[in-house]
């Protein structure tokens, strides 16, 4: 069912595209699916359920000619260099954006579909108010990458990264979080090696 009007406009999406791609061996973001770079797929996926699309990236140069999204440069930490992880990437995209509720999503989702989004949309409506975080859940953990943190967390997530807290597992464990029920679990597939790629 497609999103309606006044529901995109409370919600914004926030794209990763920040690794370094180092067990594919070239830049994710850019391999094309059906003559489409992963991340122009995934950029334009979300602007059919959200009213804004930001990418959280060291490298925008490379990759604003091809997407009709807004930059937001991933900054370096103090005694650190980017990329620091997508952890701290959301946090600092999550200062910039406005509405109630982000969609988190990894850069290289390839099956990812419109339908299975609005599908997700629509489920915010019955989050509880003390929620933080809508994301779905696999047998290795949360998979944080692919669902909704709400503007709450933003301060939680700062307090974490400065204790000097990285990995998503912990941080989700130690607050409260639903579950996003997901209908095909196919669109949760990360292409991250060269092996991945050949399955599609």
């Amino acid at each position: 069912m497609p999103i309606p009007s006044d529901q995109k406009t409370s919600l914004s999406a926030i794209i990763l595209a920040g690794g370094h791609s180092t067990r594919m061996g070239q830049d994710k973001a850019l391999i094309e699916i059906e003559g489409v770079p992963l991340l122009q797929r995934t950029c334009s996926y979300a602007q059919a359920v959200v009213s804004d699309v930001y990418v959280v990236t060291p490298w925008g140069d490379r990759y604003q000619e091809f997407i009709e999204c807004q930059i937001i440069s991933e900054l370096s930490l103090p005694h650190e260099s980017p990329p620091h992880g997508p952890l701290v990437g959301l946090y600092q995209g999550m200062q910039q954006v406005k509405t109630p509720w982000v969609l988190a999503l990894a850069c290289d989702l390839p099956k990812l579909t419109v339908a299975e989004l609005e599908f997700w949309v629509q489920q915010l409506a019955n989050v509880s108010e003390d929620v933080i975080a809508l994301i779905p859940r696999s047998s290795a953990g949360w998979e944080p990458l692919c669902g909704f943190y709400h503007q709450s967390c933003q301060k939680l997530l700062g307090e974490y990264i400065n204790q000097g807290g990285r990995s998503f597992q912990r941080f989700l464990d130690q607050h409260s979080v639903a579950e996003l029920t997901v209908r095909d679990r196919a669109v949760l597939f990360n292409c991250n090696t060269p092996q991945d790629l050949e399955l599609l």
